[in-house]
């Protein structure tokens, strides 16, 4: 997912939680990247994208949040993208919560509100965006064979 697509800050923080797949099998995994609307987890090779699981995530009372969650994405071998299913505000303040307790946890101020949008680049610049080596070929041969 693009920058531009998000719609809420992402916090690269290491939170454990439980995930429970459709068969009801519970594995201990890690959120390596967490928002108020989904999160980047471990490699689970039974889930692919569309599927729906739930995820089980310790509050800072020891209690647990449970979220129902849909994989977006997956990177072979790396992780899935989540985005939770029917998130309610309430929910959406508690996960706001084990945001702030980890990063409290870890020493870092929470400068960034969970609930805030995050910055967009500005896709007019050119100067901004980000040109792969094929781009640059292509432009360099479209000049060529524009000039005579």
């Amino acid at each position: 997912m693009s920058i531009n697509q998000r719609k809420h800050v992402r916090f690269s923080l290491d939170i454990p939680a439980v995930l429970i797949t459709k068969y009801g099998e519970r594995q201990h995994t890690l959120l390596q990247q967490i928002s108020i609307g989904g999160c980047f987890t471990d490699w689970e090779e039974n889930i692919y994208a569309g599927d729906e699981f739930r995820l089980e995530i310790e509050l800072p009372n020891k209690n647990r949040l449970p979220l129902s969650c849909k994989a977006v994405y997956r990177f072979e071998d790396t992780g899935i993208g989540v985005k939770f299913l029917n998130i309610s505000e309430f929910e959406q303040s508690l996960v706001s919560k084990i945001i702030a307790d980890r990063m409290d946890a870890e020493g870092v101020p929470l400068s960034v509100s969970p609930f805030d949008e995050p910055k967009r680049f500005k896709a007019e610049d050119p100067e901004l965006r980000i040109v792969t080596p094929r781009e640059r070929q292509d432009a360099m041969l479209g000049e060529a064979m524009s000039s005579e």
